[in-house]
Formats: C-alpha cells, sequence, structure tokens
C-alpha cells in the first residue's frame, strides 16, 4: 500500500523523501492490526494531497488556514447545533407522543440529518479539546453526510447546491491545516474563542425556541453571521492588527453559517442588503477596533 501511497507526493519531494517515508510507515505499522495500517496509509496520503496544493507547514496559505482550523471546527459545531436545537424544538413541542416521532424521524431523512449533525458537533468539539486524531475525522465525517444527504433529500437538509457546497467547503478548511499546527492553533485562548462562538450562535437559537424571550418569535438566520463578524473584529483587537488577516479567516470559514442566513432569512433584495451592510460594516469596525488595541497597549 505504501508504494500507491508515495505516488501521491510531488516528484521532488518523493525522490528527497520517499525511502525514508516508507522505511517509517513499516516500522510503525509492522504487526500492526489492518485497521492501524489504513490510518496511517491516510494520514500520509493526506500529507501528500496537502504539499500537491501547496499547503505544506511554511507555505503562505498555512498562516490563514492554521488559524483558521479553530473556527472552521467551531462554526461546524454550531451548524450542527442549530440543526439539532431545530429538531428536538419540533420534537417536543408536537402533540405526537415522543415514540413515535423518534422511530419516524430515525428511520427517514431526519434519521440521516441528526446522524451527521451528532457526529459533526462531537468530532469538532473533540478537536478543539486538542483529540483532533479522532476529532477531525469525526468532524468531516459529519459534514459530508450531510452534505450527499443534502443533495439527495433537498429541503429537510436546506438548499441542495448552497447547504452540500459550504459543507464540503469547511470540511476541506479542516483537512487543509497540517497536523503539525492543529495543536497550536487550538490553543486555550484560541479554542476558548472558538467555544464562545458555538455557544453564542447555539443558545440564543435554543432559548428562542424553548420561548424564553417573549418579543422574539423567530430567529432570522442573521444572528449567526454577526457572531462570526464579531469574532473576527474581536480577534483583530485583540491582535491589534489592521484586520485583513482575522476577516480572511471569517471569511473562510463563513460558508456554513451563510447558507444558514440564505435559508432562513430569505434571499430576497431586503436579505441581502442587510447582508451587504452588515460585511462592510465589518470591513469597516475591524481596522478601527484593531488600532483601539494598539493604542490601549501602547498607552498600558
Amino acid at each position: 500500500m505504501i508504494e500507491r501511497v508515495l505516488r501521491l507526493y510531488p516528484a521532488a519531494y518523493r525522490r528527497a523523501h520517499g525511502g525514508e517515508i516508507a522505511a517509517t510507515y513499516r516500522e510503525s505499522t509492522a504487526g500492526a492490526p489492518l485497521g492501524s495500517r489504513l490510518r496511517e496509509g491516510a494520514g500520509l496520503a493526506a500529507h501528500a494531497l496537502r504539499l500537491r496544493a501547496g499547503l505544506g507547514p511554511a507555505s503562505p496559505a498555512s498562516r490563514v488556514l492554521a488559524p483558521a482550523y479553530p473556527f472552521a471546527l467551531a462554526v461546524s459545531a454550531a451548524a450542527c447545533g442549530l440543526h439539532l436545537v431545530r429538531w428536538y424544538a419540533a420534537l417536543v413541542s408536537s402533540p405526537t407522543p415522543v415514540w413515535v416521532q423518534l422511530r419516524v424521524d430515525v428511520s427517514g431523512a431526519w434519521g440521516v440529518l441528526l446522524v451527521s449533525s451528532l457526529i459533526g458537533f462531537v468530532g469538532a468539539a473533540s478537536a478543539l479539546t486538542g483529540r483532533w486524531r479522532a476529532g477531525v475525522p469525526l468532524t468531516v465525517a459529519g459534514l459530508l453526510s450531510f452534505a450527499v444527504a443534502a443533495v439527495v433529500s433537498g429541503p429537510a437538509f436546506g438548499d441542495p447546491v448552497l447547504t452540500p457546497t459550504a459543507s464540503a467547503l469547511t470540511a476541506a478548511v479542516v483537512l487543509a491545516c497540517p497536523p503539525d499546527r492543529r495543536l497550536e492553533a487550538t490553543s486555550a485562548g484560541r479554542a476558548g474563542t472558538a467555544g464562545a462562538l458555538i455557544a453564542l450562535v447555539v443558545v440564543p437559537r435554543a432559548a428562542i425556541d424553548a420561548h424564553a424571550v417573549p418579543w422574539v418569535s423567530t430567529d432570522y438566520g442573521y444572528w449567526p453571521v454577526l457572531v462570526l463578524a464579531a469574532t473576527g473584529v474581536a480577534l483583530t483587537w485583540h491582535s491589534g492588527s489592521r484586520g485583513g488577516l482575522e476577516l480572511r479567516v471569517m471569511a473562510l470559514v463563513s460558508p456554513p453559517l451563510l447558507a444558514h442566513a440564505y435559508m432562513t432569512a430569505g434571499s430576497g433584495t431586503t436579505a441581502f442588503l442587510w447582508l451587504a451592510v452588515l460585511l462592510a460594516g465589518t470591513a469597516v469596525i475591524a481596522p478601527l477596533a484593531g488600532r483601539l488595541g494598539r493604542t490601549g497597549r501602547g498607552i498600558l
């Protein structure tokens, strides 16, 4: 198997390091079960594809992909959490007995939605706590299974084009971060900010569905995008930068929340105008926040 995997590497890299890679693989998998050999081979194949795509640890793209990694996980968990909250709210508000609903839900399209969302949420949460060896495959599996189901089942999963595209793009961002940068990318500060993003997206929706906020009757879809934009501004203020990197990161991980906004807020002219105002406002506010951050540190 290792010979096939080596063919995935760029020719120059294969000539320089192929022998070492093969020897290390054979030594580490000697006597190991098939599952372990396949896991090691998959890791090498992913490394080879990243190198072919110019996504090595020292590449310019990695400077964006590494900081985007925890927030791609956070957005994945938030999107999956929104689906789970929607399902649970429908479950408890329906007059149909719970056991009857569960039997119907787990056997049809909703069953795929629930399993995909649960896998994606658990995987993203695990990866954010540093358990990326299990968390990343689970997150990607949840996102891709959801994408396939959206194509096949249509409205139950969102837009049959936009929703799966957003899921696939986010899975690609999660996978593209080099493994040796993942623990660094989910350092305590970044993981905490990513966790706050998840909570700020999901908890208000849960409160609305539980009718805990009497003056709000629905979630119009822009709140998750607003949370993501505010996260970019907060990161810019903390770093004291001009906001270029932080806004690129937020744009890179935004597709699932933009797809959610499209499905829940509508695609009319007014909806697009509000979204354009939000994004333009973020682009203006972020550099100002970075300047305030630099000024504050200069005073201290």
